[in-house]
């Protein structure tokens, strides 16, 4: 074992032992969708990472939102989903995670082909920033919770940015790592991208939320929630984009 991984080992030691999750307030962890699929031992090691986010992370509220252990808690357990195999030093860079009590609207500026710069105004349930904070709204959590609401989970989308932030900014290609092939995945996705596209086009429905379609990072974030909360409909649909998820991500969520 080399020094970085007994630190690690350390650090994780340590911030369990500061910040214990005793199994009356786990427990609450037991009915959210995205958590379904992994096996007890899975489930042991979701609670340690979620244990030592909560100690490495703000989680705040905001506009008057109080927001309690049990509400920080879902946050960061849901949090923890997609790097339960890759570790929470994908999840470095920024310390904050803000929970509106609802959708909120947000400003950008964006700049035409002319040149031209506008303002443009857009009610979000969830927003990443590049070395700046997650923010997410209360409200669109609670409802991802729903089992009907397959396919959605606001925090899994926004953390899935962060990840995908890593390599240069979001653009759809996260740090790929050995287990991945990076051409292939480029190949896999680009294609399922103008897939989605060129439904639209058509004006067809998609086969996933389509606003997969509004850019390759998007579509990253999508898929990645699809995976983890609809992991049967992304595979029977998109079993490339699928394939390179379970390379990705080391998991497997529709085989449980």
């Amino acid at each position: 074992m080399n020094l970085f991984r007994k630190f690690e080992n350390w650090r994780v030691l340590s911030a369990v032992k500061k910040h214990p999750l005793p199994f009356s307030r786990w427990k609450i962890t037991n009915h959210l969708p995205c958590i379904q699929h992994l096996s007890p031992v899975e489930k042991a090691r979701l609670r340690i990472l979620t244990s030592v986010l909560l100690s490495q992370k703000q989680i705040i509220g905001v506009q008057g939102l109080t927001l309690t252990n049990m509400m920080k808690l879902i946050i960061a357990a849901q949090a923890c989903i997609p790097i339960l195999k890759l570790g929470l030093n994908y999840y470095s860079g920024f310390l904050q995670i803000s929970v509106y009590p609802t959708a909120f609207w947000v400003k950008h500026e964006i700049r035409d082909a002319s040149g031209v710069l506008h303002v443009q105004k857009r009610l979000l349930s969830g927003e990443s920033w590049s070395h700046g904070p997650v923010i997410l709204s209360w409200d669109d959590i609670l409802d991802d919770m729903r089992p009907k609401q397959k396919g959605q989970n606001v925090i899994i989308h926004e953390f899935s940015h962060k990840i995908d932030m890593l390599n240069q900014g979001a653009n759809g290609v996260p740090p790929i790592h050995e287990k991945v092939n990076r051409q292939h995945w480029g190949k896999v996705f680009r294609n399922a991208y103008q897939r989605t596209n060129s439904e639209l086009d058509k004006h067809r429905r998609p086969l996933i939320n389509a606003y997969s379609a509004t850019s390759p990072a998007e579509f990253f974030a999508v898929v990645s929630e699809y995976f983890f909360t609809a992991p049967e409909h992304l595979l029977k649909n998109y079993p490339n984009v699928y394939k390179e998820l379970t390379l990705f991500y080391r998991q497997d969520p529709a085989q449980h």
